[in-house]
């Protein structure tokens, strides 16, 4: 027999293509999370590091996502308010050191006023 003599049989049927599953919605992101992280680096670091606490406790009982934002948000306040805490302390020394210079803080200048 040959290929033109031989019964054309249909292919085998398949399997319908499976449809793509959709993701589930995920959270919203914490507001505070994310305010934890520009009030940190724009603002007051402070202020971040509060939010950052407070985002870490609604983030826990909520569900939300932006843990790492949060985190981010306290370390990042806690670097910067070492670092102003630093350029304060450093710029009252060098304050009291340039007028101790010039003797305005002098028991001698204050008794001489008077």
């Amino acid at each position: 027999m040959t290929d033109a003599q031989q019964p054309q049989n249909p292919p085998p049927p398949q399997q319908p293509p499976y449809p793509y599953g959709h993701y589930p919605p995920q959270p919203p992101y914490n507001t505070y999370a994310i305010l934890s992280l520009a009030l940190g680096i724009f603002v007051l670091p402070p202020l971040g590091i509060y939010f950052g606490i407070k985002a870490k406790e609604q983030i826990a009982a909520s569900g939300e996502r932006g843990i790492e934002l949060a985190n981010a948000g306290v370390i990042v306040g806690w670097v910067l308010t070492g670092l102003f805490v630093a350029f304060f302390l450093v710029w009252c020394v060098m304050a009291v050191s340039m007028f101790g210079a010039f003797g305005m803080f002098s028991v001698a200048a204050v008794g001489a006023s008077s």
